[in-house]
């Protein structure tokens, strides 16, 4: 598997799992010691990927609905580092994120999600 594609199935598990609350997809995306950073509602959010997934949990999609609409901006490579943007939707709002990824033992991982509200 090439990069761009190992990559995109890390960003997929993480935009699956966060639309689903799904802990494995996102314990599969997210480096363990990775946070989300951003403002929501004028206030700046910064949570422990634990947290995160929690709050995934209770605005998931009910099972059986398709999940929300995404979609990869771009993607830089550099090493073992890499920069994706990604639009995507959850809990019915719109928000650019800025995911960088660290390949550690042989997987790319999330090891920091910076987003934008874009429905702010």
């Amino acid at each position: 598997m090439n990069e761009f594609s190992a990559i995109t199935k890390t960003v997929e598990a993480y935009v699956v799992g966060m639309a689903r609350g799904d802990a494995k997809l996102l314990a599969e995306a997210f480096h363990p010691q990775a946070s989300s950073i951003g403002h929501y509602d004028g206030a700046l959010e910064w949570m422990a990927i634990v947290d995160f997934a929690a709050a995934c949990l209770d605005a998931a999609v009910p099972e059986g609905d398709p999940v929300p609409p995404w979609e990869i901006e771009s993607i830089a490579v550099a090493g073992d580092t890499a920069v994706v943007r990604v639009v995507n939707h959850w809990a019915g709002e719109e928000f650019r994120d800025t995911l960088t990824l660290l390949q550690h033992e042989g997987r790319w991982r999330i090891v920091a999600k910076v987003f934008l509200h874009l429905t702010a």
